[in-house]
């Protein structure tokens, strides 16, 4: 500021040009500490973002995880169930089979 009063005391006209050119030149920086002002904040948002997504992520896996759990169990249940209703079956066929021939036996 003082470069530019003693300018203005010694050249008038170049005085103006060069406070011109200092106001453009102030205008751009204020334009380009803005932008990197909206910058700052959308990389600030875009963090925030990234670290939801990971614990999106890391939820979904889980979730996912006991699913395969829950699947993997139900699978062993339903081979459990399968396997009682065989041996069940072989019971009762034997069950059957001795009825009759205590059926078939006459008695004394």
């Amino acid at each position: 500021m003082e470069a530019l009063a003693r300018l203005e005391r010694e050249d008038p006209k170049l005085a103006f040009q060069a406070a011109r050119v200092v106001g453009l030149y102030r205008r751009l920086w204020e334009s380009c500490m803005a932008k990197h002002m909206e910058g700052k904040k959308l990389t600030k948002a875009n963090d925030g973002l990234r670290e939801t997504q990971q614990r999106l992520m890391n939820e979904k896996n889980r979730m996912q995880s006991s699913h395969d759990d829950q699947l993997a169990r139900l699978h062993f249940l339903d081979q459990a169930l399968e396997s009682s209703r065989l041996h069940l079956t072989e019971i009762l066929k034997e069950w059957n089979r001795c009825s009759d021939v205590l059926e078939s036996k006459p008695s004394k």
